[in-house]
């Protein structure tokens, strides 16, 4: 190679002119070189000669690195064994890294490789593990709740409609599911309608389970928003968050990677539990409550981190932190709310509720069927617009600062919360 001979014969003359006495600055000068070039080379010469002058190859000389072998089959082994759920333990698992690490840790085999290097693996031999989706970071700025100590935040969404095939028919059933996202704690429960009593009655399950969140955030989805069929109405589920003073948060419309959280559970929930034939809803809410028990108590999560949270599974977390949550208030109960006719009425009370939303190219947010001009200045960036019943007014923040002051009138008497809301 013409460029690299030039270069070999530029090292040579640099060692020359050193052997001869001539200045390190000369010598710079001369070739147009640097310091550190003319150092590197001398010091070849020195401990090699000559032959040191030559450029060598920058490939390592071995692989101390390399996974051997005997983990190399064990994984692709217990991958294999997971993926014909050999074993009424494995019945849930998946077979992605972390389930293949925790039956490789069991098994004792050494040296354990670590989540990358059995993807890797997985890689090579063209086996796909469960990667979560990871969505792009969005260009504006997002103002996403705090989830940084326990209670901070859960997510909520439903699954469905989905449906069993039994001998009596076909049963039509929908899944609600809440995940803590400190600890990674979950609560479902199954309903054959997504109305908003079934909706309040998930959450008061879950909140009996996880403890009350300071935020409760969830998608659009018309039997929590309302979906604007009235003017300036607040429904079932909104009130339930003011009466317990959680502070309830829509996501924007049409981004459910704002929730990922309950996202991916709603994926490993599908994956895991509509796979068992399951005639009716009893039979899927046992297999629910098996899946449940792996999930807390056999299947460490990724989130948790043993020097941090003391256990990597996030039953064990919550059993640790349920002491320190807030919980329902004592003997609370939606009968309590219920009218003559068996209808659950639920007051309002003080507190707030928020909706993000990205403003369109007109200047517009969309909240619950009504229009709010914004203005054209923060088209295309993400807002908070908060209605605080006791000021009967809807505020809007742009990256935390009021931005704007809309009316929003309430006719009905509120009360107190039954407990305070946490700023």
């Amino acid at each position: 190679m013409p460029d690299e001979l030039v270069e070999y014969e530029l090292r040579c003359r640099a060692v020359r002119l050193h052997l001869r006495g001539v200045p390190h600055g000369r010598i710079i000068a001369l070739l147009g070189r640097g310091r550190t070039w003319l150092a590197k080379w001398l010091g070849r010469f020195k401990g090699l000669g000559w032959a040191g002058l030559h450029a060598q190859s920058r490939e390592p000389k071995g692989q101390p690195r390399r996974t051997p072998d005997k983990v190399v089959a064990a994984v692709l082994g217990v991958r294999a064994e997971l993926q014909a759920h050999r074993s009424r333990a494995s019945r849930f698992s998946g077979i992605g890294a972390e389930a293949i690490r925790l039956q490789l840790q069991r098994r004792r085999v050494h040296p354990l490789p670590g989540l990358r290097t059995i993807e890797r693996i997985l890689e090579q031999h063209a086996l796909s593990g469960e990667h979560a989706s990871r969505s792009k970071s969005a260009a504006q700025p997002y103002p996403a709740p705090a989830a940084r100590r326990p209670g901070d935040l859960q997510q909520t969404d439903l699954v469905g409609p989905r449906h069993l095939r039994g001998p009596r028919g076909i049963t039509r059933f929908y899944s609600f599911h809440t995940v803590a996202v400190v600890g990674r704690a979950v609560a479902t429960s199954q309903a054959r309608s997504k109305s908003a009593e079934a909706f309040c009655a998930h959450l008061v399950r879950a909140w009996a389970w996880l403890g009350l969140p300071r935020v409760s955030q969830m998608d659009n989805e018309m039997a929590a928003s309302g979906g604007g069929r009235h003017p300036y109405a607040f429904s079932l589920v909104m009130r339930l968050h003011l009466l317990l003073g959680v502070h309830l948060v829509f996501i924007p419309e049409g981004e459910p990677g704002r929730n990922p959280h309950i996202e991916s559970f709603n994926d490993l929930w599908q994956q895991r539990v509509l796979q068992h034939a399951c005639l009716d809803l009893a039979a899927l809410r046992r297999t629910d409550r098996a899946f449940l028990r792996y999930y807390h108590f056999d299947k460490p999560h990724r989130a948790l981190q043993f020097e941090r949270d003391a256990t990597r599974l996030p039953g064990k977390w919550l059993e640790l932190q349920r002491p320190h949550l807030p919980r329902l208030p004592e003997g609370f109960s939606l009968d309590a709310y219920r009218d003559r006719r068996a209808q659950l009425k639920l007051p309002l009370a003080r507190g707030r509720v928020s909706f993000i939303r990205k403003v369109n190219d007109h200047g517009l947010v969309h909240i619950n069927g009504q229009s709010y001009f914004i203005g054209k200045r923060l088209a295309r960036q993400y807002i908070t617009a908060t209605i605080y019943p006791h000021r009967q007014a809807l505020v809007v923040k742009h990256e935390r600062r009021v931005y704007k002051q809309f009316e929003f009138p309430v006719q009905e008497k509120l009360v107190t919360p039954l407990r305070s809301a946490k700023p």
